[in-house]
């Protein structure tokens, strides 16, 4: 999987998480001013999907993720 800050066309920016295949996964729910501001909600939505990935699992390093 892959994050793509993209543009929306309007002076905002917005981010996507893609599959192997390209589809979507997640994508955000809100722009943002800038492309630096887009990809930071992109990096803070990630540490929180790991975040849930250790709980899931019971905090072990491997699991289903």
């Amino acid at each position: 999987m892959h994050f793509k800050i993209h543009a929306t066309g309007q002076h905002l920016w917005t981010w996507v998480l893609l599959d192997e295949t390209e589809m979507t996964v997640a994508e955000s729910d809100r722009s943002y001013p800038s492309r630096t501001q887009a990809s930071a909600a992109a990096l803070a939505f990630a540490k929180l999907v790991a975040r849930a990935s250790r709980s899931l699992n019971g905090g072990a390093s491997s699991g289903l993720l």
